[in-house]
């Protein structure tokens, strides 16, 4: 009781003590400011004992009052154990020779640019001696948080966003050589490579120069040599050349994400970025992918590594489900019936997302229908197409997907499947080749246009069911799947490949942003 008779008592002096703390910290606030906003960089880089060498390198070539007065820098500092790196001797040289030595710390100095850490991101900068400096962020996601690793040529920023009036420093591993050479792309390198002028070529032609050419990305190349490209047939090089999406699904056959060196393959397989898989064989002699033999290995890039290959490592290339059909003359009429009944576009799409399966009539089969009985079906596009639509059923359905008894419910109907000694029949309709394997499905030929129901099948009931198959002009609102050519440039959003592009247009706008 007692101590809730003191409540206001106890509420009162809490109440008296948080307005008088902020007041007290303010004023020791005022008393006491920041490193970052009274001195200059070199007077921050004096007051950090870990840094004493390179001040007294600064010392020695004079570049005290240039830094100290300089409008805006980002200062590479190496820390003494950086210079302890150094064999005594070299850096007492160095210390001695004036012009080595501004030459050396100038090399250090980015002008007119006060970067953080965050923003440093993946780019080339311009030192104050008119060196180029390689920096590569690359960041790592754990479940709890992010974190993010930085180099500057060979060195590793070990201390970031030390803050001065005048500049920001971050501290580094190792003291930056200005002889070093900044690695190049894997761009720059085929560019730069007389046996890779073709391949070099094709990228630009490709669109995939960007994504070659990013410091946002590693990447691993396997790249054909101009020989290699010069024992494909011609006519093969001239389609590849022609066909641009073609072209592309080619040349992704080669690349694999992340930097894979030979001493990091194994007998196996690797992913492409095109989702293809290549074989690898890793054996005393040497190295093979595919049909190919890597005859220089590890060539590496600012973004990756290259493996010159002897062979170019053409994928098999499957047709859509009209690609096949237009590639077999039985199949003649159906595509004609595929065409007036405008399907051919719905299924002549390259989706990883559609499979469907069609029971498709040889062209004897349409020629045993009454010739005009046949012309008024293709007369009535609501009929033909509920006719087709008996003929194709959602996924992929392969020969071993069948069983003897079993139904298949197709978009305008089922058929009953019966499998015996003398093959498969669909309503009747006997299957004569099957699994013709397309990007976006299987065909089954079957040899005769397949009837709503069994031709024994006596339950006139039963094919008043298959008359509901014929709601499947409800399927003909499946035709509204014809919308689904929507669908299509859905599925052009899976050239989300050129994500790789938009990579690069990140690392654009991430250079901008100082």
């Amino acid at each position: 009781m007692k101590l809730l008779q003191n409540l206001p008592g106890i509420a009162c002096l809490t109440l008296g003590l948080g307005l008088a703390i902020p007041q007290t910290v303010e004023a020791q606030s005022r008393g006491r400011k920041s490193p970052s906003r009274t001195q200059n960089l070199v007077e921050r880089l004096a007051g950090l004992e870990n840094y004493s060498t390179l001040v007294t390198a600064v010392t020695e070539a004079g570049l005290g009052d240039a830094l100290a007065e300089i409008d805006q820098a980002t200062i590479f500092a190496p820390t003494n154990a950086a210079f302890e790196k150094i064999p005594a001797e070299s850096l007492s040289a160095l210390l001695a020779d004036k012009a080595s030595l501004t030459n050396l710390l100038t090399y250090h100095v980015v002008p007119g640019k006060r970067i953080s850490s965050y923003r440093l991101g993946s780019r080339s900068l311009t030192a104050l001696n008119e060196g180029t400096l390689a920096v590569k962020t690359t960041r790592y996601r754990s479940f709890w948080w992010f974190s993010s690793a930085i180099k500057v040529n060979d060195s590793k920023v070990v201390k970031a966003n030390l803050r001065a009036t005048n500049g920001i420093i971050h501290g580094i591993d190792t003291v930056l050589d200005p002889e070093f050479m900044a690695p190049k792309t894997i761009l720059e390198l085929a560019a730069g490579n007389e046996d890779l002028s073709t391949l070099a070529s094709l990228v630009e032609s490709a669109g995939l120069d960007r994504a070659l050419d990013s410091h946002r990305l590693e990447l691993t190349v396997f790249a054909p040599t101009n020989e290699a490209f010069a024992k494909l047939p011609s006519e093969l090089l001239e389609a590849v050349q022609n066909d641009r999406e073609l072209l592309r699904f080619v040349l992704k056959n080669h690349i694999v994400r992340g930097s894979v060196q030979s001493t990091d393959l194994e007998t196996g397989t690797v992913r492409t970025v095109g989702r293809t898989d290549l074989d690898v064989v890793v054996e005393e002699g040497g190295v093979s992918v595919g049909p190919a033999s890597v005859v220089a290995a590890d060539i590496i890039a600012a973004n990756g590594v290259i493996h010159l290959i002897d062979e170019v490592l053409v994928p098999e290339i499957v047709e859509t489900l009209v690609g096949v059909i237009e590639s077999r003359d039985d199949l003649a009429t159906f595509k004609v019936a595929l065409d007036t009944a405008g399907y051919t576009r719905f299924f002549d799409q390259k989706s990883r997302y559609w499979r469907w399966t069609f029971f498709a009539p040889n062209n004897d089969a349409f020629a045993a229908i009454p010739a005009d009985a046949l012309a008024a079906l293709l007369d009535d596009k609501r009929a033909l197409r509920g006719v087709l639509l008996r003929h194709v059923a959602y996924g992929k359905i392969t020969s071993a997907d069948l069983s003897d008894g079993s139904v298949v419910r197709t978009i305008g109907g089922r058929l009953a499947v019966d499998i015996s000694d003398e093959g498969a029949t669909f309503n009747g309709s006997p299957l004569l080749e099957a699994d013709l394997s397309a990007s976006n499905g299987v065909l089954h030929i079957v040899g005769a246009v397949i009837p709503e129901t069994t031709p024994d099948d006596d339950n006139g009931d039963n094919g008043d069911d298959g008359d509901n198959g014929d709601d499947g002009d409800n399927g003909d609102d499946g035709d509204n799947g014809d919308d689904g050519d929507n669908g299509d440039d859905g599925d052009n959003g899976d050239d989300g490949d050129n994500g790789d592009d938009d990579d690069n247009g990140d690392g654009d706008d991430g250079d901008s942003d100082e």
